[in-house]
């Protein structure tokens, strides 16, 4: 009777219908459609989070090194004077190693650093005239077969989680894609040099998301062919990192909480459709497409001479990212930087831009407290 029982009960059971499938389905989508952006942002926040942590650990790595040394690595070995002639070619006669190279001892990368000193000459003092060239430790880092064998070292600590800077290092053949390794300024602007051929060596260089920033030029305006007013801004604005100059604490009159140190860089970019010849060439582009150029951590700083308003500078942009200007991908248009006490500040891509050539700049006194 027990087992009739049962059977009768289980004769009447059913499953689902269609129809309450189809909204279970429903609601199942709608809760992945509601969770998807919360766990994206999430994820873009714990990126966010892992850029700000090395770029604080940059901000370390300089204060140790300035704590040992008692002065700031030179902004990128190069000359003073881009027009500079004398005792021949003065690009012949300089090392081009950025301020990056300096600080590798002190971010746990003493086997990647050790060949530069051991080939070169790496105090900017030997390097405030070009000399005649008969020095071989004073020749372009790429000429040391020992250096470029450790150029192409990746250090995960230099890239943003949330960038793929190293999307453009496309070894062999291409053409269109190509590093700079150095970044120095004009009157015109920032200009640098690929390692595409036919340079010495062919895109061995591993990338960067994080440089020093110059201020408004990389040089003083004398060097520039600057006068008038224009030199007066040039020089007013004189950042932590500049060529052939290793400044130090006491040079920072603004108060290192007020001075940018380093900033984010993504690199430069075709237009959207591609076309490297518009105007609008090297300007724009979606993470890893259409990406020109990215930065070798052998670069020298990002010069902010745009910024100037006198020069035509304008706002950023979230979606102006080019090679001779601060940017990122992170949503919201948060750009970090690393001040020189070391701390990491997020600044938005709406903020004043003479704002921030205030804060690049270390003894102009002009202290903002917008962006504090």
């Amino acid at each position: 009777m027990v087992l009739a029982g049962l059977s009768r009960v289980g004769k009447h059971r059913h499953g689902f219908t269609l129809v309450e499938l189809l909204v279970v389905i429903a609601i199942i989508g709608t809760l992945v459609g509601l969770l998807l952006p919360a766990v994206q942002a999430a994820r873009e926040a714990g990126r966010r989070s892992a850029c700000q942590n090395n770029m604080k650990q940059l901000g370390l790595a300089l204060l140790n090194y300035e704590s040992a040394t008692k002065k700031f690595p030179p902004g990128v070995v190069a000359p003073q004077d881009p027009n500079v002639v004398s005792g021949g070619n003065p690009w012949d006669k300089y090392t081009f190693c950025g301020t990056l190279v300096y600080l590798l001892p002190y971010m746990e990368e003493s086997a990647t650093h050790q060949p530069f000193p051991s080939n070169m000459k790496m105090n900017v003092n030997d390097y405030v005239t070009p000399g005649n060239g008969s020095d071989p430790k004073k020749l372009p880092y790429w000429s040391y077969p020992a250096v470029n064998a450790v150029t192409g070292t990746r250090i995960s600590a230099l890239l943003c989680p949330t960038d793929n800077a190293e999307a453009t290092r496309k070894l062999g053949g291409s053409t269109d894609v190509s590093l700079f390794f150095i970044q120095s300024a004009s009157i015109y602007g920032a200009y640098g040099v690929t390692d595409e051929p036919p340079d010495p060596i062919t895109r061995n260089h591993q990338c960067t998301n994080y440089l020093g920033s110059a201020g408004r030029f990389n040089d003083d305006a004398n060097y520039l062919g600057l006068t008038g007013t224009n030199a007066n801004n040039a020089d007013t604005y004189k950042g932590l990192f500049r060529s052939a100059e290793a400044s130090a604490m006491k040079d920072i009159i603004d108060g290192t909480t007020k001075c940018i140190a380093f900033g984010e860089v993504t690199g430069g970019f075709y237009d959207q459709g591609g076309n490297a010849a518009s105007p609008s060439g090297q300007r724009y582009g979606k993470m890893g497409t259409n990406r020109k150029y990215s930065f070798a951590w052998t670069s020298g700083p990002v010069p902010m001479h745009w910024m100037a308003k006198s020069l035509g500078g304008t706002p950023y942009d979230a979606s102006d990212r080019t090679y001779y200007r601060f940017s990122s991908f992170h949503s919201g248009g948060m750009i970090n930087y690393t001040f020189a006490d070391g701390a990491v500040k997020s600044l938005n891509v709406s903020t004043d831009p003479d704002a921030i050539l205030a804060l690049a700049g270390r003894a102009d006194g002009q202290v903002s407290s917008s962006v504090d």
